[in-house]
């Protein structure tokens, strides 16, 4: 009999699996560069003339957005051939948590090596919990920033059409546990109850996979906070933003017996893994999720950025290097530039990219540190981004420090720089109050180990630490970035506030 379950379609690519990582990915850079060669970059450059790394790393110089932005106005403007062989397919608006919006751009080729990653991870969690045998939980956000294009038409945003393609995307249709025209759904409101409806209906959901761990805590504590309007629906069904919802008195029943217990495992029975960002300023945010689900499996992202895919989780459920998708260079402590072969363990790298997408030998911003290697393939960690730096009176806390800093508390914490009393104050949730009740102590502890920072406490330049207990401060992040027009399920919380308008983003008034 044919097994046509819909999680067939996503396959293991052993590519090069037989090769070495040198090998693997020196081939996947000739690739690239023999593909684009023609491109006016490409040119412009000489890749016909590139027999090796060497040559790769002498001719092109590292650049950053600045760098490349007249190449990507005019990828926008539709000048062919810019900085890739074919047509570019549509842009993603990219800009962290601070900084104004970067377009980039993809490549049909460059969605490809994506794709190819994301089947990898897919097919590897089929095997390793048996996830075939129900649904899924895909992040959806509202539609609160809606696809724009170009002046010349070309797509800017172009949701999970763009990134799955036309094959995948009917396989996650099928294999989703909520619709996903959730997605186009305009009212956050109207989105989280319909989100909550359809998710409290079924039982047998086996994975939930999200990017940033308050998304998913958002939606838990709507169960709680919406009580009345979800247990309404399921018990008379009822019409919200175009759907039409079936009233289900099976699962009215179950939601009552989970609001009397609190536990998940009531409405969830099959649940297998959580996937979800775990690591730098999401630590302390993915263990508070995890309090909700006390025997399910937490499978960290790996690192996933809009310009490119540069690890994801393995069978151990660590952060292994998508060494088939991009070319990858690191720039350790030293300034020296690495490659992944030459990586040493327990040290940290800034990540340098190339990809099929016009980005080459492209500073990402993202640091790592390699905790080891599967086989001779790096296993590494997110760590924070560069470039966030804090710097009242010379002290220049970055944010991988501060995510040190602040990993041993639970819940929602920040730092964030106060410049009128020169010294930073800790934001908590203050739910965890007595959780966190030594945090000032530890934190300062922590921070006192920047030299600088302990230089600068001494002769008094900075004030000491001071904590501000909030509530429901993730909510507050959250709604401040979507109204900057950010996807809610993009948004990434960071541990470190740069400047002074965090008193406006959490209405602090004094």
């Amino acid at each position: 009999m044919v097994n046509n379950s819909p999680w067939d379609q996503f396959r293991r690519h052993a590519r090069h699996e037989n090769l070495s990582v040198t090998e693997r990915q020196t081939t996947w850079l000739h690739d690239c560069l023999k593909h684009n060669q023609s491109s006016v970059y490409g040119q412009l450059y000489g890749f016909e003339h590139i027999r090796s790394v060497q040559d790769f790393q002498q001719q092109l110089p590292i650049v950053d957005y600045d760098n490349l932005k007249p190449w990507i106005d005019k990828c926008a403007s539709d000048e062919r051939y810019q900085l890739f062989v074919g047509e570019v397919i549509a842009f993603e608006k990219t800009g962290g948590s601070h900084s104004g919006g970067k377009l980039i751009p993809y490549s049909e080729k460059g969605l490809d090596d994506f794709r190819h990653a994301l089947s990898d991870w897919l097919a590897q969690l089929v095997e390793q919990f048996q996830i075939d045998r129900g649904t899924a939980y895909w992040a959806l956000s509202p539609a609160i920033t809606l696809s724009t294009e170009t002046i010349e038409g070309i797509p800017v945003g172009g949701g999970d059409a763009l990134y799955l393609g036309a094959e995948y995307l009917s396989a996650f249709a099928q294999i989703s546990a909520v619709p996903l025209t959730l997605s186009q759904v305009t009212n956050v409101n109207d989105w989280q109850l319909l989100t909550l409806y359809y998710l409290a209906c079924r039982r047998d959901l086996r994975l939930f996979s999200v990017w940033s761990p308050s998304f998913l805590t958002q939606l838990l504590e709507g169960l709680q906070h919406r009580q009345r309007s979800l247990s309404e629906l399921l018990q008379y069904g009822g019409e919200i933003a175009g759907h039409q919802l079936q009233k289900n008195q099976a699962t009215a029943d179950i939601y009552q017996c989970y609001l009397e217990s609190g536990d998940t495992r009531i409405l969830w029975p099959q649940l297998d893994v959580i996937s979800c960002w775990a690591d730098a300023s999401s630590t302390t945010l993915a263990s508070q999720l995890m309090g909700y689900f006390p025997s399910i499996t937490l499978q960290p992202k790996g690192l996933l950025a809009t310009e490119a895919i540069i690890t994801a989780p393995n069978r151990q459920n660590q952060p292994q290097l998508c060494v088939d998708s991009n070319f990858y260079e690191f720039i350790d402590e030293q300034g020296d530039i690495q490659l992944a072969d030459s990586l040493k363990v327990n040290h940290n790298y800034q990540v340098i990219i190339t990809t099929n997408s016009g980005l080459y030998r492209y500073r990402i911003g993202d640091m790592v540190q390699c905790i080891g290697f599967q086989g001779d393939v790096p296993l590494l960690c997110f760590t924070g981004r560069t470039g966030v730096v804090s710097d009242l009176v010379g002290e220049k806390l970055t944010e991988s420090f501060v995510n040190y800093c602040l990993s041993p508390l639970k819940g929602f914490a920040m730092l964030c720089p106060d410049s009128k009393s020169l010294g930073y104050c800790l934001l908590l949730d203050k739910r965890y109050l007595q959780d966190n009740k030594n945090a000032v102590g530890i934190v300062e502890q922590r921070l006192n180990e920047n030299p600088q920072y302990a230089y600068a406490r001494t002769l008094s330049q900075l004030v000491p630490l001071s904590c501000l207990p909030l509530e429901q401060p993730e909510r507050c992040y959250l709604a401040w970035q979507c109204a900057q027009g950010k996807r809610l399920g993009d948004i990434k919380i960071p541990s470190l506030m740069h400047n002074d308008n965090w008193r406006e983003i959490f209405q602090i008034v004094e």
